[in-house]
């Protein structure tokens, strides 16, 4: 018993770290993100802003799309790191 509950424990440790290592790769993959935007010239931020903002709309048109909210979640992300580029 006492092995299989120590066994248990490591698995999620591991799943933790793993956990922690994926959060801080799409952390740093949205500052880079942000940055590549905001470093463009305005005609051009506006023009990448737009056909994400229009590739989401296509998305949510959808009918054959079974996680909704995972695209309301994605879509509030990408207006997140959009919404630097938008500030300037």
């Amino acid at each position: 018993m006492n092995s299989l509950l120590s066994q248990l424990l490591i698995t999620l440790a591991q799943k933790e770290a793993a956990e922690k290592e994926l959060h801080a790769m799409v952390e740093s993959l949205e500052i880079l993100v942000a940055a590549l935007i905001s470093s463009l010239g305005r005609e051009k931020t506006d023009e990448i802003v737009g056909s994400v903002e229009k590739a989401l709309d296509e998305m949510r048109a959808r009918t054959d799309i079974t996680y909704r909210s995972d695209l309301e979640l994605l879509s509030g992300n990408i207006d997140r790191i959009t919404a630097v580029a938008k500030r300037r």
